[in-house]
C-alpha cells in the first residue's frame, strides 16, 4: 500500500521549488544581489521603482490566478469550507462529462 505522507512530501518540495523560483525571479526583476537580511541599512534598503512594484503585483497574481486555475475544480466553496473544518475535498470533478 503507497505511503500517503510521500505524496504531502512531494507535494511540499514541489511547493518549495515553485517559490524558490519565484523569489529567483524577484531577485532578477529588482536587480538584488540577495533576498537574504545582511544587517546594514545600505545593503538591505533598496529604491524601487513604481513599475517594479507593478510587475510584481501583476507577476504575482497572474501565478496565483494560473495555479488556482490548475486546481479550480477542488476551490468550490463547499470543498474550502469542508477542508477548513479538517475534511478531505472530493479529487473528482462533479460534473459527469468530466467523470471518468
Amino acid at each position: 500500500m503507497p505511503d500517503p505522507t510521500a505524496s504531502c512530501h512531494l507535494d511540499g518540495i514541489a511547493k518549495q521549488k515553485a517559490l524558490d523560483a519565484e523569489l529567483e525571479w524577484v531577485r532578477v526583476e529588482l536587480r538584488l544581489v540577495t533576498l537574504e537580511t545582511r544587517g546594514r541599512d545600505a545593503l538591505d534598503f533598496h529604491e524601487i521603482s513604481v513599475q517594479a512594484i507593478g510587475n510584481l503585483v501583476r507577476h504575482a497574481f497572474e501565478t496565483g490566478y494560473r495555479d488556482g486555475l490548475h486546481a479550480g475544480y477542488r476551490q468550490g466553496r463547499t470543498d474550502a469550507m469542508h477542508e477548513s473544518q479538517g475534511d478531505v475535498a472530493p479529487l473528482q470533478p462533479r460534473n459527469p462529462e468530466l467523470t471518468p
